[in-house]
C-alpha cells in the first residue's frame, strides 16, 4: 500500500468507532417526544413570496423547545399528496431546488447578525449568516444536526441547535431575548411562507425577526480538528504527507477562541475556470475552513463587493517565484460579544517560500449598537517583507435605520502603504496615505417601493488590495435606484408577480473625466406556472475609459449599449433550464452576442447532471495587447462549457464529478494607439492572432462521519494550450487543451473534530 494512505486508514479504523449519541429528544425527523407537547408552537405563517402577506395556502406549524443541549426546533408541513413534494438531495451549502423550511435565529436579538438553518426535504442542509440586514454569506459552516420523515399528509423537521453553534453574550438571567425567523418553500409552486412577516426583500429583514424569550444554558467547549491529507502530483511524481490542526475554544457563551496550526488548503473543491481579459480582478469566494469558522464578525462588504478583510490573499501566491500557494504557519481568531461592546482579533503568519519570505496579517474589530444606530472600527495591516511593504486600513462603519422605512449606512476608509524600494519591487518606493467611502441610503415606504441611493469615493492612492479586495481606486460614483413590486395579479391572469427597476448612475475618475454613466432598467416575470423571464437594458453616455490601456492613457468611448433576455423554464420538473441571450458593445459600435443554455436533470432524487454551454461571437473585441502594447481588435469566438454530475448514495455520501472547458480564439484586426482627443488612432505595428484552451477535471468522494468531520478522495487534472494559430476547431482546441497536462493530482483527506 502506498506509505501516506497506511496512515490514513489507521486513522480511519479510529474515527469509525461508535460515539455516543445525543441526548434528548431523538433527532429521528418525528415528533413524538413529550417535550414536543411541551414546546411553544408558532402557526401565524405569511406568504412572503409572491408578498401578499395573505395567511400560508398550506398549514405550517414550527415548534420551538430548549434544554440543556440547545434549541429544538420541529416543522409540520402540511403537504397532501395533490400537491407534488420535490426532496431531491444537495450537497452541503448548495442552493437547495426542493421544498425546504428554514430556521433563523440572531442570538443577542440586537438585529447585528442572523444565523440561517435550512433544511430540505431530503434532509439536505445549508447555513449562513446574515449581516447588514440582508448581506448573506454561506462561508459559515456551524455544527447542528436535523432529520426529515413524511406521511401521506405531511412532512416534518427536527433540528437541534446547540448552545455552541454561535458566540451569544450571556444574559445575566435564566432568560434571554433572542430573536426568530421560521420560514418554509413550497418548491413546486414556487410558494414562500414566514413567521413572523419578514422577508428578504425588505430593508428590515433582519430586524423584523420575532423576539422570543428562552431559557438560556451556559456552556464552554474545546473542539479539536486535526487533519491528515496524503497527496500524489502524478505530474511531478512527488508524494506530500500533511498534518494540522485547528482549535475552536468556547470558555463562554460569548467568548471564541479559534486557531490553527499548519492548516490544510488542499484543494478538495476547486474553483471555476475563469478567462478574464479585463482591467479588473477577479473575486473568488473562500472556502477553507479555518477562514470561514467564526468569520462574521470580521465580515465587511460594500454594496458592489469590495472587501475590507478578503482573506483568500493569504496562503496565496507568494510575493517573488512561481509557486501558486504560500504555506501557512499559524493562525489564531477572537471574538467576544458582550451587551454593549463585541470586539475580535484576527492574526495568521505565513511560512518562508523559496526566495520570498513569509507574509504576516492582523486585523481587528470593535463594533456597538445603540437603539437603531450600530457603529463600528475595522483595522488590517499586511506586512509583505520581500516587498519591504507594509499596508494599513483604518475604517469607520455605521449603520441607522428607524421605524419609517429608513436605513442608512456607510463605511470610511484610510490606507497607509509604504515601500522601501528594493530589486523585488522593482526599485518602487511608496510612501501613499488617502481615504475612500461609500454611503448608502435605502427608503422602502411600502412592501411595493424601494428607494436607493449610492455614493462611493476612493482616492487616487487609496488602496487596501494587501489584505482586502478593491476593484479600483481614483473613482466616484453615485447613482439612484427605483424599485416597483407588483405582489398580487388577479386570479385569472397568468402572472403572479413581477417588478420593474430602474437605476442611474454617474461615474468619474478623481481627474473629473467621466467613466461608464446611464441608466439601467429591468422588468422580472413571475407566472403562476414558475416560468420566469426577465429582460434588461443597459445605456451608457459617450465616457472614457481610463484602465484599458493599462496605464497609457484614456481611451474615448461613443454611447455603449447592453441588452439582457432571461427565460426559466417551470421548476419542480425533473428536466429544468434556463435561457440567456446577451446583446452588448464592448469599447467599439460592434455588438457582441452570447448565447447560453443551462440545463439541469434530476434523474432521480439523489443523481443530478447539470451544466452549461455558452458560445459568444465578438465582431470586434476591443482588448489591451500586452505583446505589442496597444489596443487590438479581434473577432472572436469564446466557448464555455460546463458539466456536473452529483450522486448522494445516502445522506452522508457524495460523489461529484466537474468539468470545465473554456476555449478563446480571436483574429486580430488592427491595432490602434489613441490620437490626442482619446480616440481609437489606427497603428503600423503588427497584431497577431491568438487562440486559448483551457480545461479541468475534478473527481470527488466525500463521505461524512459527523457534521463538519469528513473524508475526502480527489481527483484533479488540467489542462492549458495556446497559439497563434486560430485554425484549430472548437473539438481540437479542447484535445490540444486536455492532452497538454498542466497538473494532476491525487488527494486523500481526513478531518475529524473530537
Amino acid at each position: 500500500m502506498w506509505p501516506p494512505f497506511r496512515v490514513l486508514t489507521t486513522a480511519l479504523v479510529l474515527l469509525l468507532l461508535p460515539h455516543p449519541a445525543v441526548a434528548g429528544i431523538t433527532l429521528d425527523g418525528i415528533l413524538d417526544e413529550p417535550e414536543w407537547r411541551q414546546a411553544r408552537s408558532f402557526d401565524a405563517f405569511v406568504t412572503t413570496e409572491p408578498l401578499t402577506v395573505e395567511p400560508a395556502k398550506y398549514h405550517t406549524e414550527a415548534l420551538l423547545y430548549t434544554d440543556a443541549e440547545g434549541i429544538y426546533v420541529g416543522f409540520r408541513n402540511y403537504q397532501p399528496a395533490g400537491v407534488k413534494r420535490v426532496q431531491r438531495r444537495f450537497a452541503r451549502d448548495t442552493d437547495i431546488a426542493a421544498d425546504r423550511v428554514f430556521v433563523g435565529i440572531d442570538f443577542d436579538g440586537n438585529g447585528k447578525s442572523g444565523y440561517d438553518f435550512t433544511v430540505g426535504a431530503a434532509n439536505t442542509i445549508l447555513d449562513g449568516v446574515f449581516n447588514n440586514e440582508k448581506n448573506y454569506s454561506k462561508d459559515w459552516d456551524g455544527i447542528w444536526y436535523s432529520q426529515t420523515s413524511q406521511d401521506d399528509e405531511y412532512w416534518y423537521v427536527e433540528i437541534l441547535i446547540p448552545w455552541t453553534v454561535a458566540p451569544m453574550t450571556r444574559s445575566d438571567d435564566t432568560e434571554k431575548k433572542m430573536n426568530f425567523f421560521f420560514g418554509r418553500i413550497v418548491f413546486d409552486e414556487s410558494l414562500r411562507f414566514a413567521y413572523p412577516d419578514a422577508t428578504f426583500a425588505r430593508p428590515t429583514f433582519l430586524s423584523d425577526w420575532k423576539p422570543i424569550s428562552v431559557r438560556q444554558v451556559s456552556t464552554s467547549t474545546l473542539d479539536w480538528f486535526p487533519y491528515v491529507t496524503a497527496g500524489q502530483d502524478i505530474e511531478d511524481d512527488k508524494s506530500e504527507l500533511k498534518a494540522g490542526l485547528d482549535v475552536v475554544w468556547r470558555p463562554n457563551s460569548g467568548t471564541q477562541f479559534t486557531g490553527t496550526i499548519n492548516p490544510d488548503f488542499g484543494q478538495v473543491e476547486s474553483d471555476d475556470l475563469v478567462v478574464n481579459f479585463s482591467a479588473f480582478e477577479t473575486f473568488f469566494a473562500e472556502k477553507r475552513p479555518f477562514f470561514t469558522e467564526n468569520q462574521a464578525l470580521f465580515s465587511s462588504q460594500a454594496p458592489l463587493g469590495d472587501r475590507l478583510l478578503h482573506t483568500r490573499r493569504i496562503g496565496a501566491a507568494p510575493d517573488v517565484g512561481d509557486d501558486m500557494v504560500t504555506d501557512i504557519d499559524l493562525g489564531a481568531k477572537l471574538s467576544s460579544y458582550g451587551d454593549l461592546l463585541d470586539y475580535g482579533l484576527f492574526v495568521v503568519l505565513e511560512d518562508d517560500t523559496g526566495e520570498s519570505d513569509g507574509r504576516s496579517y492582523l486585523s481587528t474589530r470593535v463594533q456597538s449598537r445603540v437603539g437603531g444606530l450600530a457603529f463600528g472600527h475595522s483595522l488590517t495591516y499586511a506586512e509583505r517583507p520581500t516587498l519591504d511593504r507594509d499596508a494599513m486600513v483604518n475604517a469607520l462603519d455605521m449603520d441607522w435605520q428607524n421605524s419609517s422605512g429608513v436605513r442608512l449606512r456607510g463605511q470610511a476608509f484610510y490606507s497607509d502603504v509604504h515601500q522601501d524600494a528594493n530589486s523585488f519591487n522593482g526599485q518602487q518606493h511608496l510612501d501613499a496615505q488617502d481615504f475612500g467611502g461609500w454611503t448608502e441610503w435605502n427608503y422602502s415606504p411600502s412592501d411595493e417601493w424601494r428607494y436607493k441611493f449610492f455614493g462611493y469615493y476612493y482616492g487616487d492612492e487609496f488602496d487596501m488590495n494587501d489584505m482586502g479586495f478593491l476593484k479600483r481606486n481614483d473613482w466616484l460614483r453615485l447613482a439612484t435606484e427605483v424599485r416597483h413590486d407588483v405582489n398580487a395579479y388577479p386570479q385569472d391572469s397568468a402572472q403572479r408577480s413581477g417588478w420593474y427597476q430602474a437605476t442611474l448612475a454617474y461615474e468619474e475618475n478623481n481627474a473629473g473625466d467621466r467613466l461608464q454613466s446611464g441608466i439601467d432598467l429591468q422588468r422580472y416575470w413571475v407566472f403562476r406556472s414558475t416560468r420566469e423571464f426577465s429582460i434588461a437594458a443597459h445605456l451608457e453616455n459617450s465616457s472614457y475609459d481610463d484602465l484599458i490601456t493599462r496605464g497609457n492613457g484614456l481611451l474615448k468611448m461613443d454611447a455603449q449599449q447592453s441588452f439582457r433576455v432571461k427565460y426559466l423554464n417551470p421548476r419542480g420538473k425533473r428536466f429544468t433550464f434556463e435561457l440567456l441571450y446577451v446583446p452588448e458593445t464592448k469599447g467599439t459600435d460592434k455588438f457582441s452576442h452570447e448565447f447560453r443554455f443551462s440545463p439541469q436533470y434530476y434523474i432521480t432524487d439523489k443523481v443530478t447532471v447539470s451544466g452549461s454551454v455558452a458560445y459568444t461571437w465578438f465582431e470586434e473585441w476591443l482588448l489591451w495587447d500586452f505583446r505589442s502594447e496597444q489596443l487590438v481588435t479581434y473577432e472572436s469566438d469564446l466557448y464555455d462549457f460546463d458539466l456536473k454530475l452529483d450522486w448522494y448514495p445516502d445522506s452522508r455520501q457524495e460523489v461529484r464529478v466537474k468539468f470545465q472547458w473554456v476555449g478563446v480564439k480571436s483574429d486580430a484586426l488592427l491595432g490602434y494607439g489613441l490620437d490626442g482627443d482619446g480616440r481609437l488612432d489606427p497603428s503600423d505595428v503588427p497584431v497577431e492572432d491568438f487562440s486559448l484552451s483551457d480545461t479541468a477535471l475534478q473527481i470527488r468522494y466525500r463521505y461524512e462521519l459527523a457534521p463538519l468531520s469528513d473524508i475526502y478522495l480527489v481527483y484533479t487534472r488540467g489542462g492549458f494550450w495556446e497559439s497563434e494559430d486560430t485554425g484549430a476547431s472548437p473539438g481540437k482546441m479542447w484535445q490540444n487543451a486536455w492532452d497538454n497536462i498542466t497538473a494532476e493530482r491525487v488527494l486523500a483527506k481526513i478531518r475529524y473534530r473530537f
